[in-house]
Formats: structure tokens, sequence, C-alpha cells
């Protein structure tokens, strides 16, 4: 559908992105054909969470997308914003509610009130000379600045739909890559992995755990209808013996997911829950793993190739007591700066040398950093790897005692979240009691293959 003229020319720059006792606010400046106003809008927990990730300006204006799309395979909305100064500018993607949404939708039908006569304009206008008398400008004189005066308008709307990009068809927009609307959206089950906009990362220490909306659902392998959650009892911790492979499949608690790689996955259903480990494997591998066991429970290892080399005992530890075993990449790098040809060496040496010592193929990829873009994500298709991400970090890299980890696990919900977690002595300490608070909860592990 072609864009309005009001709203063609509408711009949102984000002002203020607050935390604030009765809630989370966001304070819009809207520049339209009729002029300039602010708005302040009240948002939901789980908007501000995934926005305040990216949005962090540091010298930097930021600008909000007024269209957001709807996501079938995650079940959830998301919508863009662009970060520019004078010499960079880079488009964001972020989760949404329909809340916000439906904020969007009224701040496109905005009007916007007659300037008040000592209010201070946002941009001072070119001084003209001042007029002294009544128009006596000639006919001819208005008949040659009229084509002018058009050329000028349509020239700067042009020039905000491209610096704005904005569904549009230029670079590299979420909507100039994907060029879908809701209705093609709805005849698919999922996004194809080349549709689905590039995720960049928000710190190089893995992004901030967010909530995840009611409508978060996981792709159940086709033919299954999606689970219910249901009271489980909880089996008494037996001594940790050597288990045969897949155990996890005779624990109650614990279900499998395959992933099918149409796009990333992130976030679970309502009752389900998710233990990761980045970073390994390392010293603390086994130790994780017997815990694990103890508790009647699985998680995902994702291991750096480079790790595997060194310690190629616990990949073959971890995979023989049913913990599935996927790639985090060969270094650790972020790999969204390598070119095509050095992604698909370091994926590749990375499968390799775990799939030397679990003797199966390994299927699932973490990118470091949480850091992808098309071209990394097309490499993993190519070699069937399929992307896992995550929605809950509990920084446990950079936690000093066991009691910061799990305090953040009570500080949150856990239900339909894919923790994010390290190979770290400190983490090894906390990990009982995390899955003993999970537990409690009545959730079934899930373990993605």
């Amino acid at each position: 559908m072609p864009l309005l003229e009001q709203q063609a020319a509408l711009i949102v720059e984000l002002l203020s992105l607050e935390h604030k006792q009765d809630g989370y606010q966001l304070e819009v400046g809207l520049t339209g054909s009729g002029g300039f106003t602010r708005k302040v809008l009240l948002i939901d927990e789980f908007t501000y969470l995934q926005m305040n990730m990216l949005a962090s300006s540091q010298g930097h204006r930021v600008r909000l997308s007024l269209y957001p799309k709807w996501d079938p395979f995650r079940r959830t909305y998301f919508s863009s914003l662009i970060k520019m100064n004078s010499t960079y500018s880079e488009t964001l993607y972020f989760a949404c509610s329909e809340a916000y949404v439906s904020q969007l939708l009224q701040l496109k039908q905005l009007t916007f009130p007659p300037p008040e006569a000592d209010a201070v304009p946002t941009e001072l206008p070119s001084p003209e000379p001042q007029q002294t008398g009544p128009l006596t400008r000639s006919a001819g004189t208005f008949r040659l600045a009229r084509p002018i005066v058009l050329r000028c308008i349509l020239f700067s709307l042009l020039f905000v739909l491209f610096f704005l990009r904005m569904d549009g068809t230029v670079f590299n927009s979420a909507e100039a890559h994907e060029n879908f609307n809701e209705q093609e959206l709805s005849a698919r089950s999922s996004v194809p992995v080349a549709y689905v906009p590039e995720i960049h990362q928000a710190s190089f220490q893995g992004t901030e755990a967010v909530p995840v909306p009611e409508t978060g659902q996981v792709l159940e392998p086709e033919g299954e209808s999606e689970p219910e959650a249901k009271p489980v009892v909880e089996p008494e911790a037996e001594p940790v013996t050597d288990a045969e492979p897949d155990a996890e499949a005779q624990s109650p608690l614990v279900e499998t997911l395959e992933l099918d790689g149409s796009g990333y996955e992130y976030s679970l259903a309502k009752g389900y829950v998710a233990l990761s480990f980045d970073d390994g494997p390392s010293k603390y591998t086994q130790e994780i793993v017997d815990i694990l066991l103890a508790h009647g429970v699985a998680a995902n290892f994702l291991f750096i190739g480079q790790n595997a080399q060194h310690y190629p005992q616990a990949v073959r530890y971890a995979d023989e007591h049913g913990m599935p075993v996927g790639s985090h990449s060969w270094d650790h790098s972020d790999l969204t700066k390598n070119s095509s040809g050095e992604n698909h060496n370091n994926l590749l040496r990375s499968v390799q040398v775990l799939e030397q010592n679990t003797g199966k193929p390994v299927t699932v990829f973490r990118p470091p950093y949480g850091a992808i873009n098309g071209s990394l994500a097309a490499e993993a298709g190519k070699q069937k790897l399929k992307v896992l991400l995550w929605n809950r970090d509990p920084e446990d890299w950079k936690a000093d005692t066991a009691e910061q980890i799990t305090r953040y696990f009570h500080n949150t919900d856990p239900s339909g979240g894919i923790y994010l977690l390290h190979e770290k002595a400190v983490t090894v300490k906390a990990l009982p009691a995390i899955i003993e608070y999970l537990k409690s909860k009545q959730l079934k592990f899930a373990i993605f293959r």
C-alpha cells in the first residue's frame, strides 16, 4: 500500500527512554508537514528492555520506524530504529509488544496543534526580508517561483524517505530485505533465514535479559501439537553413575525440541525453560554435566572449536551423557566482520573438531556475542547449522558470587526462557540452586537439536 503523504513526511525521533516509578516512559519528537510536537508514551516492560539494549545514544541521534512487522515464526512483532550521526547510520531491530504497535498506529494518525505565538521553533527558519506593505509581487513572478517551491518540497520528501529508509526498497531496511506484508506472512509457517532481519550485537558480553511476550511460541516438530506444561513429580537426586548415551530421554523433566533452521530460535513456549552453556569445553564441563544428571535435567553445550582441541575428553563426556553439543565458532570472534570465505572456514573447522569427538553431526550454532547478519546466516544454512540464541542473560561471566547469579533467576519470569550461561567456577557453584528453583516452578526443561 502506498504511503499517505502525511505519513511519508513524519519523522519520529527518540528523545528519552526512562524507567520511572510508575512505569516505562518513551518521549518522542514528531516532525511532520504540520510542524513539530512532542509526545510521551507509556510503554510495556518487554518493549522497553528490548529497545533499551539498542537505543543508547552516546552521541547518536535515534529515529524510530513507524512500520512494525509480525514475525509468525517467533510469534511476535518486531520494529526497528536508526542510530546516526554525521558520518554513521545503522538500522537495528527489536521485538515489541502489540500495545507498542497500537501506539505507533496512533502516532501515524496524530494531528499537529497550531503553533503558539510564543513557541520557540525547534529549528530556526532561514531569515526572510521583512514585509513592509501589501504584497506587490507580480503574477508572473509567482508563476516562476511556484515550480521552484514545489520542486524543493518534493526533494525534501524524497530526502526524508531516503534518509530514514523506512518501508522502502533501498539499502538494508527490514522492509527492503523482506518485502512482505502481513497477508503473505500468515500463509507461511516460518520466516526463511534469508528473510530474517539482521540481528546486531547489543553488547560484547551477550544481550540483556528480556521477558517473553505471552504469544511467544517455540516451533514444534512437524505433526505434533504444542505440549502443555503439566506438574511433574521431582525425582530424588541419585548418585551420578556412568550414564548411557541420550540419558535425558529417560527423564520426565526433559523434552527434546527439533530446530528446523528456518529462523533464529531465541524463546520458548510458556511452561518450558532451557539452560545453555557457552565458551566451553573447559575444566568445568564434566562437573556441570554431573550436576545436571544428578538433578535429572539436561542442557545444550555450545563449544568453541579451539577449546575442543584442548579438552576433547570433555566434548565426549557431554555427548555420551546426553547433552547436545553445538558450535560456538572456532575462535569466538565477531563473525559479522568476516568475509563469507572466512566464515565458511571458521564454522567448518569448529564443526569438524566436534564431530571427530562425538561421531555425530553438529547441527546447532550460536554466534559469538549473538552477532549475526544475512551473510553469516546464509553460511550457517549451507553447513546445515541451526541458529540458537537466547532471551535470558544472568551475566554470570562478570558475577563475583553465586548469589548474584541466582538472584537474577528469582527476579525474572523463567517460563519461556532460554538462559545464557558460561563454564565458570561461580556458575558451577550456583547451578544446583538454579536447577532446584526452576524445578519448583514445575517447568519442562527443553534441549535443542
